[in-house]
């Protein structure tokens, strides 16, 4: 996605949200982690215009690597306070929650002090740069009993989920081929930082998520190929893949941070015995989602048909990533079972994270690069745990 420049100022005070049991909550009081591009269109826009989202999240303040960027951002993008540092915002009891931008490198090592700090955590996606990463975060939050999400945002939207169940109900008959392609403007770092990710890392955590909670099971790796950077042959531009499930149905993943796929749709098909289905450009909002699933049954009749998801367009992908977090922190919090694997009642949890990044390990090895390596230290003990095997 393309910066959209600077917020609109944070939305003022608003009264608590009333829960589905009639009593009055408190909203939820999120820290930012990071002073990323992203920060206005994936947290403050979806907060400021949609009252609902509002009522449920207080944005508290905002947390940099050096204290004049955190300045800066406050300030531009209307957030009440700037700390001084990270640990100077986990150490803020106003702060009870965590969405966590920063860069891959360092992303799982803040998401864990985050934890045991005893704050809940969003995390960008992926949540580490490598499976065992991934793992040790998981099992940070199991020990901390806190909430962890990865923000993997385009399957937290109805489109997406009204086509699983599309899928499920048969209107395409035995599932066949899953067809996904990501362009480089689908990443929310910009090109210029997706291009140093690679566009398997930056792109591909999107694709493998999607493909995988479509099929509603784990994939194997058939092939891979990736097409280096000449700068660093290390970095791919492109990837493509091809993976394969137990059930005999088939998926290809492409993503690339070529330039040159700038003007490209983000689009995906899925073909079953019975009929197609084609999506594009659902994730996007701000007017330019189409939120239409076109469906093509391979009857007699040739039946064509297009469905389009009733969702206002201020309803992106980022509102429904962040309504679903706020309702698993409250969900876990009235159960009183926070944290726990089998917690997790409006997602799939961390799990899910652990096996996308797994497989994008899988997809790299198969392509004939190595799996993106730690760059930083973990928290102790996470830093030892799981070394003889992971």
């Amino acid at each position: 996605a393309k910066s959209r420049g600077s917020a609109p100022a944070h939305r003022p005070a608003t009264p608590r949200a009333r829960s589905r049991f009639g009593a009055m909550e408190q909203r939820l009081r999120v820290g930012i982690l990071g002073a990323a591009r992203n920060v206005p269109f994936s947290v403050l826009e979806p907060i400021k215009n949609n009252a609902d989202l509002a009522a449920k999240i207080d944005i508290v303040g905002i947390s940099s690597l050096e204290e004049q960027e955190a300045v800066a951002a406050a300030k531009n993008w209307g957030i009440p306070k700037a700390y001084k540092s990270f640990d100077d915002m986990l150490q803020d009891s106003a702060v009870s929650s965590v969405y966590n931008v920063l860069p891959r490198e360092v992303r799982a090592a803040w998401t864990i002090r985050a934890l045991k700090a005893g704050k809940h955590v969003l995390s960008e996606t992926p949540l580490g740069v490598n499976a065992r990463e991934a793992f040790l975060v998981q099992r940070a939050a199991e020990d901390a009993g806190r909430v962890l999400l990865e923000g993997t945002h385009p399957t937290c939207h109805p489109v997406t989920k009204r086509v699983r169940e599309m899928i499920v109900q048969g209107k395409v008959g035995a599932l066949e081929q899953i067809d996904l392609n990501l362009p480089v403007n689908h990443g929310l770092d910009g090109k210029m930082v997706c291009s140093r990710a690679g566009a398997l890392m930056s792109l591909g955590c999107h694709g493998v998520a999607i493909v995988r909670f479509l099929a509603g099971e784990e994939p194997r790796v058939v092939s891979a190929t990736a097409q280096p950077s000449k700068e660093s042959p290390d970095v791919d531009t492109t990837m493509s893949c091809n993976l394969r499930f137990s059930s005999g149905a088939a998926a290809h993943i492409g993503c690339s941070v070529a330039l040159d796929s700038k003007e490209s749709p983000s689009v995906f098909t899925i073909t079953g015995a019975a009929g197609r289905i084609r999506v594009k450009e659902w994730f996007t909002g701000k007017g330019k989602s189409a939120n239409e699933i076109a469906l093509e049954q391979f009857d007699e009749s040739g039946e064509r048909s297009v469905e389009r998801i009733d969702n206002p367009e201020v309803r992106d992908t980022f509102y429904f990533m962040l309504s679903t977090f706020v309702a698993e922190v409250r969900g876990q919090e009235r159960r009183q079972e926070v944290g726990l694997p089998w917690s997790y009642g409006h997602s799939k949890g961390p799990g899910d994270a652990v096996m996308s990044i797994a497989l994008i390990d899988a997809i790299y090895r198969a392509a004939g690069m190595k799996p993106r390596a730690s760059a930083s230290p973990l928290p102790e003990p996470y830093d030892r745990i799981g070394q003889s095997k992971l």
